[in-house]
């Protein structure tokens, strides 16, 4: 009778035991899919905040409208910062004219680029090194480069390395040593304190366009500015601070005015180029998710009547909507 009663116990305790690990099989699916929506919510909501955001500030700049003095809009390190109850989202003037020449950076312009992302030094050197040896035109690399024989050329797809210059900033990630974490950014948290904290990806600092290995500093970001050589973050909020007080006029200007810039006014050259690009980043603070969307616009010249008998009119600029481009 004893051994009866042991075995059903038995029995019951490996019914009570597979039981026990179905539950816990099923509250961990349930806690992934929940998390999972979370995730796509608070995506979407990104989206919608960083969209919304990027159209004020376009109907403002159109209009050359400032930024009301009781608005919760506030601007900082030339961004204009929209607090929502859920997160924030940031939106800045880009143009290409603000951004790194990746066909004409030098080796120590690359450099300092990588060093500003926090890229260590050894991956830093390969790649700065693997980018010469991409847009140089013979197959002899660098020290730390990559020529064709560092790369699986496959059968219809176009030769690695180019041996000429980039195409797109996209051709980047076709490039040996560069990862999509590089490219695209990051987001790492802080231990202690448990925040989020994004890392830029590569592709929001560089473009690529005819001229000089320079950048204006009327229009370049923050993160532009502190990735050029000689340049630190209290030089970069300097160049912030005093173009939103006015415009730079000329070199002269901004090292009269910044003097601490006289060693890196090499890589600066304020060229006539207006803003064509909006970006607007949104992110959710509990969970870090971001999401980025690009404003792109046109400039266009239209001519106002002004009387019809005699026949006068003035010629003026006009923004338009060109198209939004999701990140």
């Amino acid at each position: 009778m004893s051994t009866d009663r042991g075995t059903v116990l038995i029995s019951v305790l490996w019914i009570i035991l597979v039981l026990s690990f179905v539950s816990f099989s099923l509250a961990s699916s349930v806690r992934v899919e929940v998390n999972a929506n979370q995730h796509s919510f608070d995506s979407e909501r990104a989206f919608f905040m960083a969209k919304g955001a990027a159209e004020i500030v376009f109907n403002a700049y159109s209009k050359e409208l400032p930024v009301p003095k009781n608005s919760p809009i506030r601007q900082e390190k030339g961004e204009y910062v929209f607090p929502f109850e859920s997160g924030e989202a940031r939106v800045r003037l880009e143009s290409k004219a603000g951004l790194i020449n990746l066909n004409s950076a030098s080796d120590k312009t690359l450099a300092s680029l990588f060093d500003s992302l926090g890229v260590d030094r050894e991956t830093r050197n390969r790649l700065v090194d693997s980018i010469l040896d991409w847009r140089d035109n013979d197959d002899i690399p660098h020290l730390y480069g990559a020529e064709v024989g560092d790369y699986e050329n496959q059968e219809g797809q176009p030769s690695r390395p180019r041996n000429g210059s980039f195409s797109a900033v996209d051709e980047l990630l076709l490039v040996r040593n560069v990862t999509p974490e590089i490219f695209f950014g990051s987001i790492v948290v802080d231990s202690l304190s448990g925040t989020y904290r994004r890392i830029p990806g590569v592709r929001e600092l560089v473009a690529v366009r005819p001229g000089p290995d320079a950048v204006d500093p009327n229009l370049a970001s923050f993160s532009v500015l502190r990735a050029l050589p000689e340049m630190n973050d209290e030089m970069a909020g300097l160049v912030i601070s005093e173009r939103d007080r006015q415009p730079f006029s000329n070199l002269k200007d901004l090292v009269d005015r910044i003097p601490e810039l006289n060693q890196t006014v090499a890589y600066l050259s304020l060229e006539s180029s207006r803003a064509t690009e909006l970006v607007s980043r949104a992110t959710i603070t509990a969970s870090g998710v971001s999401r980025t969307v690009r404003l792109l616009f046109k400039l266009e010249e239209k001519n106002q009547v002004l009387r019809f008998s005699p026949y006068l009119f003035r010629t003026t600029t006009v923004m338009l909507v060109d198209r939004w481009r999701l990140e």
